[in-house]
């Protein structure tokens, strides 16, 4: 299939899904001021190190043509726009911003819980990583981001918490503008957008 004379996509049919994982991390037990869902002297501890990924989230583009693009995507794999920010992207399971040179943005992975992306942002900071923005929390989509460059300059996101839409959700139309990108975090840093 080409989307464009520049891109090829390749399918995969007939995979067979596989049993899930046994959970290697605990399902978190949050204290909030006025509910105390943990009883007292069970405490939380944690290890530091990388972000275990639970699967990947949606990947982002930058392409020639935003109305050929959504066309071709929407029509041929039935994706349900969600979030339109008319005059750039459409968000969920697949992103794409209109742009001089159709390249992939970046990739999402959705990791364990929030103390788990912290463990994690700290631990590829030590590692020598460079941050490309984050941590933030996204206004559509509502997941709490953290992206980073890969050793080549790719992007990569890792996310939690992020909402769950089906065919039932209306389409959400807003206009493009850095202020609907986050609600907290540092501000959008302009290699994000390039």
């Amino acid at each position: 299939m080409t989307p464009s004379p520049t891109r090829r996509i390749r399918l995969v049919y007939g995979q067979e899904e596989i049993d899930p994982l046994p959970k290697s991390l605990p399902e978190r037990v949050l204290n909030f001021p006025t509910t105390r869902n943990r009883p007292g002297n069970e405490f939380q501890r944690f290890d530091k190190g990388p972000a275990p990924v639970h699967k990947m989230g949606h990947f982002g583009m930058v392409v020639t043509n935003f109305e050929k693009a959504f066309d071709f995507y929407t029509s041929r794999f039935n994706f349900k726009p969600s979030d339109l920010v008319y005059n750039d992207s459409d968000h969920h399971c697949f992103f794409f911003f209109e742009g001089p040179k159709s390249h992939v943005h970046h990739s999402s992975y959705e990791t364990h819980d929030f103390d788990t992306q912290l463990l994690g942002h700290h631990w590829l900071r030590e590692k020598g990583y460079e941050n490309c923005w984050g941590v933030g929390r996204h206004v559509m989509g509502s997941q709490i981001f953290d992206y980073w460059f890969d050793t080549s300059g790719f992007i990569m996101e890792h996310y939690v918490d992020g909402d769950l839409v089906d065919e039932t959700y209306p389409t959400n139309r807003q206009k493009a503008s850095p202020d609907n990108l986050h609600v907290w975090g540092p501000d959008v840093p302009p290699t994000f957008l390039s």
